[in-house]
């Protein structure tokens, strides 16, 4: 701008001389040039400024000033950076999309996995099976220390008349007798029982204390033994669920069996119930 300031003052500083020097030269005052020589001066001039003005900017046909330069490379390198980090995302977004999709393949086979695996529990869960065999149990005594109840649930029920050796009993201590004499075994879950089979000791002595036990599953009473039989097979009636299976002696007698085996199905929950 000071530049284009001083070249418009030399302008006017030369059309005055150049008008003094006239006004000499025909006896005329000053500024009586006639218009047209007027006119035709201020034109060349003016080109000559246009020129000048117009190198100033950068010069040369078609050529943007250096400011112009700077900006619209500026302005390319910043649309170069958006550009490459458009794509950078982009990129980012189809790997995590990509990353999704595998996520969920995997849980799709995960709940396939899991549907199948329930689809075979509920099978499982529905078969009639043996639930007793090796499982926990419990009496409130025992025969010289010898005659533990886990002998009801070992899975030995060979009818041999060795009750000391390889095919042992259960048995609750004579010196304790009393009312609720019991053995009881853990079914470590909610089952649904179907039947209870008591296997007696091959021997005939104390063949009067099996009448009239009692069977309870949980606080459910779902049979009571008669007779002498060397088996005692009692089905359950109707919807019982139990963790745990008691035979009682309501008699103040021991309880002494070979063998107890429990079948239902399950285990179930107790929103199943």
């Amino acid at each position: 701008m000071i530049r284009q300031f001083l070249l418009l003052t030399c302008l006017l500083c030369m059309l005055t001389a150049h008008d003094l020097q006239a006004s000499e030269e025909t006896n005329k005052p000053p500024g009586s040039l006639d218009l047209a020589t007027l006119q035709l001066q201020i034109r060349e001039e003016a080109v000559s400024l246009r020129e000048e003005m117009y190198n100033m900017l950068g010069g040369g046909h078609n050529t943007l000033s250096w400011v112009v330069r700077d900006l619209v490379q500026d302005v390319r390198g910043y649309k170069d950076l958006v550009s490459e980090q458009g794509k950078t995302v982009e990129d980012l977004m189809t790997k995590h999309a990509e990353e999704m999709e595998e996520v969920k393949m995997d849980l799709k086979k995960a709940l396939d996995q899991l549907d199948g695996l329930k689809s075979r529990m509920d099978v499982m869960r529905s078969e009639v099976r043996l639930i007793s065999q090796h499982k926990l149990t419990w009496q409130n005594s025992t025969y010289v220390d010898r005659y533990h109840s886990d002998f009801l649930v070992d899975g030995v029920y060979r009818m041999t008349d060795d009750e000391g050796g390889i095919n042992p009993i259960q048995h609750t201590d004579d010196d304790q007798v009393g009312p609720n004499m019991m053995v009881m075994i853990d079914l470590g879950a909610r089952f649904k029982i179907h039947t209870v089979k008591l296997w007696k000791r091959t021997s005939s002595c104390c063949d009067g204390r099996n009448p009239g036990l009692l069977i309870y599953a949980d606080d459910t009473l779902v049979g009571v033994t008669k007779g002498v039989k060397y088996l005692y097979n009692i089905p359950v009636s109707g919807e019982v669920y139990a963790s745990k299976i008691y035979v009682k002696q309501p008699a103040s007698m021991t309880v002494n069996f070979l063998e107890i085996q429990v079948f239902g199905t399950g285990p179930f929950g107790e929103d199943e119930i």
